[in-house]
């Protein structure tokens, strides 16, 4: 599976990697919602708290960096687009065929 998602492009990853956060996010907010408001859970109250407050943090937290990452990859392709068009190629007149025009 991990070999998949590395094998695709940056953009790709980066979907995949917020849909994975996005599940996560459901995941913690069920957690912390529902799980860790029962009667008597197994754990106790506190262990899901930590555990659904943590999984909602991380998640909303990937997001952000993942979107970072987005934005600073096409930046990162701006720069180098520019930088290329400022330094053209020319190529340097060959000596020997102007001493054989003369």
């Amino acid at each position: 599976m991990i070999k998949y998602i590395m094998s695709r492009r940056p953009n790709q990853q980066a979907l995949i990697g917020i849909g994975a956060c996005i599940v996560i996010f459901i995941l913690g907010y069920y957690i912390l919602e529902h799980i860790s408001t029962m009667e008597d859970p197994p754990l106790g109250n506190t262990i899901y708290i930590l555990i659904g407050s943590a999984f909602v943090f991380s998640s909303g937290l990937g997001i952000l960096l993942i979107i970072k990452y987005i934005y600073d990859n096409k930046k990162k392709k701006e720069r180098r687009e520019r930088r290329r068009k400022k330094h053209k190629i020319f190529y340097l007149k060959d000596q020997n065929k102007n001493k054989d025009l003369d």
